[in-house]
């Protein structure tokens, strides 16, 4: 058995993201800077050898796939367990909408005193971690015979929860825009390597920047 290695990419930066509309089961496109980091990203991570490619069934990650592994003939499995945390009736709204419709909702999700809580009609990060991780462990199931690296494409909450759970961290860590977060499995145990990282995509704009 050989040590296998996943690394968890958080989509490239989007629409919703620069108008701070709460974005997790609905969908925008990547902006301009979206894709530049979802190609930088890539670039990065050019010299490490990918055994298989998992993506969130989402658009704006299923597009930074594509971006970032650019001329790699990869074949991207989708799985809709690696999705964002599904926010309810919250999908969409502005912060300004949410806290004069719904109050300090937002902080009550994310400070994590109850992660059991949930707005109507989404999830509670119990709910989140559940799918994200049988997700991850049938990765893990697939590839822990041969090893290798495998690269796994998803969302900001859904990664940081998932690291955060895994480490037994006591903050969140906070994903910018394809961060790379990388987790090891060796033996029957996983072991957190790299939390929120932005070195691989920040070289990767200096790579691309160059070659220009």
């Amino acid at each position: 058995m050989s040590k296998l290695k996943l690394y968890f990419v958080r989509h490239g930066e989007t629409q919703y993201n620069i108008e701070k509309r709460m974005q997790g089961f609905c969908d925008s496109p990547l902006t301009d800077r979206g894709v530049q980091q979802a190609k930088a990203v890539g670039a990065g991570l050019a010299s490490i050898d990918f055994e298989a490619v998992y993506a969130s069934e989402s658009q704006r990650v299923q597009d930074t796939a594509k971006f970032a592994l650019g001329e790699k003939a990869l074949p991207i499995k989708t799985d809709a367990r690696l999705k964002e945390m599904n926010f309810g009736v919250l999908e969409s709204l502005l912060q300004e909408e949410i806290i004069s419709e719904h109050g300090n909702i937002l902080e009550k999700i994310f400070s994590m005193s109850d992660i059991d809580f949930k707005v109507p009609k989404g999830e509670s990060f119990t709910d989140l971690l559940t799918r994200t991780k049988a997700a991850v462990d049938e990765i893990i199931a697939t590839h822990k015979e041969s090893g290798g690296n495998i690269l796994i494409f998803s969302h900001g909450v859904t990664i940081g929860y998932l690291i955060m759970s895994l480490a037994k961290m006591e903050t969140f860590p906070h994903h910018d825009n394809c961060c790379v977060s990388v987790i090891s499995y060796e033996n029957g145990k996983i072991t957190v390597e790299m939390a929120a990282d932005p070195s691989f995509r920040d070289k990767g704009m200096e790579l691309l920047s160059s070659a220009n």
